[in-house]
């Protein structure tokens, strides 16, 4: 009976992962839409998307880190609420500070659930089942990231941008879902954070096998966020319209969550380092057979598509592994793995972005698949 309590909550948790970043996957698609209608360029669209990113992936630490040592709901509850309400919100946006405020808030909700959810699920996890049931609550955020952009650019097309607000409502009946269904936290007997953050995050950084792992995560995050804010303006500019540009990320997003799910299975026949072997290395010859066919056509695409799958193939290993190697950071370590070091390729999107108005998508893509 306690088996079945546990998986309730683990699956409980991992539909929430699926709803909180499918609102986090709303922007992409309609950024260069609502760019237009508040009359901003590319250059402060992906400033605006940036500085919310940041928002989001460099506190993910630090909540993860209260999150370990408060031992409470609070932050999977409202990080819900925050994410469905303000960024199904950017559609009702008509100028620069209304955005602001959408994506800061939106996004310090996806900023508040990751952290103590991924550490909830680790927690309710047998020991044997850990990588099986990280890949399964990671691959549901994937496949809402996915969804993301075809559920907000399909709403755009069909209603507008103006009826988006309505998709909130998913969001905030699950977030009372979870609310029911996940136990008090004190009831667990937890190990928790002795030390101040700044220690901790010290304690991290010297434990040489968890500092590379948060390494690849940084890595990876480089191609899988990068491409799909970049590539909608490129293929706006080819006559794409919204649907089409939608459809393309959800694949993109789509294989990338079938890499998680097959993680495991991959893991017990080749092995943890091939499998992070085969992650990184496979990038680059596809970056090439995409550069080749300009970003367009069935190969060209396929590649695309395909870069998404080995990016985050390694994923469920690399969270569960680091975990266990520093049971009492789990939030934290989260924080890093899971937002971190996507923060950490905010900061750069600017530049990336500036470098590809200049230099021309494609050359600037192309470099980018050889970093992994």
């Amino acid at each position: 009976m306690e088996d079945n309590k546990d998986k309730k909550v683990i699956n409980t948790l991992s539909l929430g992962h699926f709803i909180t970043d499918t609102y986090s996957g709303f922007l992409n698609p309609i950024m260069p839409f609502i760019a237009a209608k508040i009359g901003i360029t590319m250059a402060v669209a992906t400033v605006l998307i940036s500085i919310s990113n940041l928002t989001s992936s460099l506190s993910q630490p630090f909540f993860g880190y209260i999150a370990d040592k408060w031992q409470r709901r609070f932050f999977i509850f409202w990080g819900m609420l925050m994410a469905s309400i303000f960024l199904s919100f950017l559609g009702l946006a008509n100028n620069i500070y209304a955005l602001v405020i959408c994506l800061l808030l939106g996004h310090m909700g996806v900023a508040f659930f990751h952290p103590q959810a991924t550490s909830i699920v680790f927690n309710y996890s047998k020991q044997s089942e850990n990588s099986k049931d990280m890949s399964i609550f990671i691959a549901m955020g994937t496949f809402g990231f996915s969804l993301g952009p075809a559920i907000s650019s399909g709403i755009t097309e069909i209603w507008g941008l103006d009826k988006l607000p309505f998709a909130c409502f998913v969001g905030i009946i699950m977030a009372y879902i979870t609310l029911k269904t996940v136990p008090r936290l004190n009831t667990l007997h937890i190990e928790k954070p002795k030390v101040s953050i700044i220690t901790a995050i010290k304690e991290i950084f010297k434990n040489k096998p968890v500092s590379i792992l948060v390494g690849a995560s940084i890595v990876k995050a480089f191609v899988v966020s990068s491409f799909p804010i970049i590539l909608p303006f490129y293929w706006k500019s080819m006559g794409y319209n919204v649907s089409k540009i939608g459809i393309i990320l959800l694949l993109f997003m789509l294989s990338g969550a079938l890499g998680v799910v097959t993680s495991p299975l991959l893991e017990k026949r080749v092995g943890i380092k091939n499998v992070f072997y085969i992650s990184l290395i496979t990038v680059a010859p596809l970056g090439i057979i995409f550069y080749l066919n300009n970003g367009m056509g069935i190969i060209g695409l396929l590649s695309f598509i395909l870069i998404a799958y080995f990016s985050l193939l390694a994923s469920p290993v690399n969270m569960a592994l680091a975990q266990k190697l520093m049971p009492e950071f789990k939030s934290m370590i989260s924080g890093f793995i899971g937002g971190f070091s996507w923060g950490v390729i905010g900061i750069l999107l600017p530049l990336i972005s500036l470098l590809a108005e200049k230099f021309g998508f494609m050359n600037i893509l192309l470099i980018m698949t050889f970093v992994p």
